[in-house]
């Protein structure tokens, strides 16, 4: 290479690194727009809202997420029940919520009858995020994931029962219900009393789909799992969330504490997340899903100083390094016209 073309080279590899400084400087305040596609950015109030309607969630940014249908495990899908998801979010001291919206043909319940599917809607993130990322679908044997999942049928189970699905049934009596004989029952009747529990098997074999006292506390159930079939319920139930079905689209919100069994949610931190959703017009249930691959959760840091003084520093840092190279190549100019 001639000594012109050496010099050329450095010319051009001293721009390019003036861009590469000035892009890397950029990066944390939102110079380069693609880095953001896959972060949630959830804004801080002071309490955050159960309401889908809040006011709050319009000043939040949203995350658009694509959903694939689940095909590595029987029941497989071929098709996503839902295409893609938007999920905004919001924290305050304690809880952090995401509000999630998709478009629903129906509003799909369960009413109480064996053909009918609900609509639901999850969220998970690795139970440890400062380990190895585990698959996002269930996670991994020993790199479990933590799961939140609301249930239109939880959130709506105690306004439509079986006698909703069929509204010309007929009863003689249900016995330790406290309902007169020819009325009908509600599921939750059973644990009003004494040894009633026994009449709903399920509750009483203590399965937590047929847990009717935590239904009426949450439509949200907190599960963990370690791969393919071992979902299994959270011991500690700390989800809340709240769901609302109108003009074809449900608006969910799901909410949880910061401070999970191995880490907390900080400011600074950012945390894979994973949806899943379930088309109840489609039949969809259990591993009949669709889902997405990990996106990111991060808590914005409170507004202060250094956020207005960070943005003038960079610009200064980029002038700085913009004059450098200015002098260095007009140092190169000068030692080409004295040769």
């Amino acid at each position: 290479m001639t000594d012109t073309g050496m010099k050329v080279g450095r010319r051009q590899a001293l721009a390019a690194g003036g861009t590469a400084l000035l892009l890397s400087l950029l990066r944390p305040f939102g110079g380069v727009a693609h880095a953001q596609k896959a972060v949630l950015l959830a804004k801080q109030v002071p309490r955050v809202p159960e309401d889908p309607g809040d006011p709050a969630w319009n000043q939040t940014e949203t995350l658009e997420v694509p959903l694939a249908p689940q095909a590595v495990v029987k029941p497989r899908r071929y098709e996503p029940g839902v295409p893609s998801v938007t999920a905004r979010a919001l924290y305050d001291g304690d809880r952090v919520a995401v509000r999630i919206e998709w478009t629903a043909q129906a509003q799909n319940i369960g009413l109480g009858a064996v053909n009918s599917f609900r609509d639901a809607i999850a969220l998970e993130f690795p139970a440890d995020p400062a380990g190895k990322l585990p698959y996002f679908a269930m996670g991994e044997p020993q790199n479990p994931v933590t799961i939140y999942q609301w249930k239109a049928d939880w959130q709506h189970g105690r306004e439509y029962d079986a006698n909703e699905a069929f509204p010309h049934m007929v009863v003689d009596w249900y016995p330790l219900t406290g309902r007169k004989p020819g009325e009908i029952a509600e599921g939750s009747d059973y644990g009003k009393a004494d040894g009633a529990k026994v009449y709903h098997t399920s509750w009483s074999a203590g399965n937590p789909l047929g847990d009717l006292a935590l239904q009426e506390r949450t439509p949200v159930e907190k599960l963990q799992a370690e791969g393919f079939g071992t979902l299994s319920t959270a011991e500690q139930q700390d989800g809340q969330g709240k769901g609302v079905w109108q003009d074809g689209k449900w608006n969910v919100v799901i909410s949880l504490p910061r401070a999970q069994e191995r880490f907390t949610f900080d400011q600074g931190k950012t945390v894979p997340i994973a949806f899943a959703c379930w088309n109840g017009t489609k039949r969809e249930r259990g591993g009949e899903k669709s889902i997405s691959t990990w996106y990111f959760l991060a808590l914005e840091q409170p507004t202060g100083v250094l956020t207005y003084i960070s943005p003038v520093a960079v610009a200064a840092v980029a002038a700085v390094a913009q004059l450098v190279g200015l002098r260095l190549l007009r140092r190169e100019k000068d030692a080409d016209a004295q040769e």
